[in-house]
């Protein structure tokens, strides 16, 4: 049952007040608190306790933003950003009811590509699908890092919550290849960070190039979980489009040998992304509903992605790779590579999901329910994760679903078990919650660090972590949000 959890925020007006004074600012046909359309906005596909929001507003541009901002200040409202809803841990749940902030309606805009600094300058409800329409229709020798994402999903959401992304290996966290924000603070003020922050009131389009050598205030936002403003405005990196792209499949047969296998082929540095799957996903894509792995069955498929400007450097790349698989069967490994366009072919066309991003990987949101520890993990504690975790998927009766994915030449890895279960079946989201709690324990023991964290996982963490990095945390949230308006109860606040 949704319902909006106890607190008391209308101490110092009432609903009526508000909701005239968002009508005011946005317009009566951007504004409802009507509860038929706060539903849809209470939950997600995790079992994260679903809250009603009081109301929703779909902006138009920053300076609405601005005067709701100083509104909410004023007034100790709480206002929770939103996009499309598509994450998976409950990051825009209202935890205390308040403002929701639609930002996928009308904030949706690709402001500026810049050719030649390559970047692309966009609004918050810019989506994957869009970005990618709107290169390859105008821009074609560009391209973006698209993640495992519906083309749906927000890309400012991910890139400011340091998600994957296909050219991981090469380039690491779509966090890191942010330019420059243009952001709301808590008393109204637009603040830009990077280099554009020259000028008073605008910056020009061309002069959202690098987030250095200025003091790096981007830290401030990514992967606050819009916990210290609102992002109106963001600048990501492109790259160039080259002309040859391949993917190739590796198999890996004993359970734990996919860690070497990736991190060995991470450090050849030809390489733009790798990831892998456990082979019950594999069979789960290819359109088994309820898959198993049987004896004698490789336990993980790699993917290797590599692009080239010319047939001979594509060769070089090649010639490097098929060695490193060499080198690693001469060890005992037991790895074979193959072409997955052929693979494709042969097998079933829907694997083309896990190839031609962005898309919906169609199996796993075809239930009503998913949930994962998603984290960034220390590469060489892999093997000792897999072999821990997949006890767990068998000592709870649930299917071994795990992705993983070398990051930035192989510095660190994703660590990401993975559970889709029936919201609505009696007893599922307390069973599925009990074995993901059991491995989100495992995975920080081991040194791993979650990312788009629910709040009872940060409770988690919060027990582990240095006393004097959750005094400074807390007091930068207290001096960037003093009244604790921004998505409250993120990272239990």
């Amino acid at each position: 049952m949704t319902e909006t959890k106890e607190r008391n925020v209308y101490e110092k007006i009432s609903k009526e007040d508000v909701l005239k004074k968002l009508v005011e600012i946005f317009g009566e046909k951007y504004v409802t608190n009507k509860s038929v359309d706060l539903y849809s906005y209470s939950y997600d596909m995790t079992e994260c306790k679903p809250h009603m929001p009081d109301f929703i507003v779909i902006p138009e541009n920053k300076e609405q933003l601005i005067e709701l901002v100083k509104f909410c200040n004023s007034n100790l409202i709480p206002i929770v950003p939103y996009i499309s809803g598509n994450n998976v841990g409950g990051l825009t749940i209202p935890e205390n009811g308040g403002i929701l902030v639609d930002f996928g309606k009308k904030m949706n805009k690709i402001l500026h590509i810049d050719d030649n600094m390559m970047y692309a300058l966009i609004e918050p409800g810019v989506t994957f699908g869009q970005l990618k329409k709107h290169l390859d229709e105008n821009f074609p020798h560009l391209r973006y890092s698209y993640p495992y994402a519906p083309p749906y999903a927000g890309v400012v959401g991910n890139v400011i919550l340091s998600g994957m992304n296909n050219l991981s290996c090469k380039i690491g966290s779509m966090g890191d290849s942010i330019n420059g924000l243009e952001v709301i603070t808590a008393n109204g003020e637009i603040a830009r960070i990077g280099s554009c922050f020259y000028g008073e009131s605008e910056a020009t389009p061309d002069s959202w190039w690098s987030r250095y050598p200025m003091p790096d205030l981007m830290g401030l936002f990514i992967n606050w979980q819009g916990m210290t403003g609102l992002v109106t405005k963001c600048a990501v990196q492109l790259w160039p489009n080259l002309s040859i792209k391949r993917t190739y499949i590796s198999t890996v047969f004993e359970l734990t040998d996919v860690a070497s296998v990736m991190r060995e082929v991470g450090r050849t540095d030809v390489i733009d992304d790798i990831s892998a799957v456990s082979v019950e996903v594999v069979k789960m894509a290819a359109g088994i509903p309820e898959p198993k792995k049987f004896p004698g069955e490789p336990f993980f498929t790699v993917m290797f992605s590599i692009s080239a400007k010319t047939k001979n450097q594509f060769n070089a790349r090649m010639e490097i790779l098929s060695n490193e698989i060499e080198n690693l069967n001469k060890q005992g490994k037991k790895v074979l590579l193959i072409n997955a366009d052929e693979y494709v072919k042969l097998f079933n066309l829907r694997l083309r999901c896990y190839l031609d991003l962005p898309s919906v990987v169609l199996p796993l949101v075809e239930y009503s329910g998913l949930t994962w520890l998603g984290s960034y993990a220390p590469s060489h504690k892999l093997e000792e994760l897999i072999e821990k975790v997949y006890k767990l998927f068998y000592k709870h009766n649930i299917t071994p679903f795990i992705y993983l994915k070398m990051m930035k030449s192989s510095h660190y890895a994703i660590f990401r078990p993975i559970m889709r279960y029936n919201k609505f079946k009696e007893g599922e989201e307390e069973r599925y919650h009990k074995c993901l709690e059991e491995i989100t324990d495992i995975s920080i023991d081991l040194g791993c660090i979650p990312y788009k964290t629910p709040a009872w996982m940060t409770e988690k963490m919060r027990q582990k972590i240095n006393p004097g990095w959750i005094n400074l945390f807390e007091k930068i949230k207290k001096c960037m949000d003093p009244n604790n308006i921004f998505n409250p109860g993120r990272w239990n606040t």
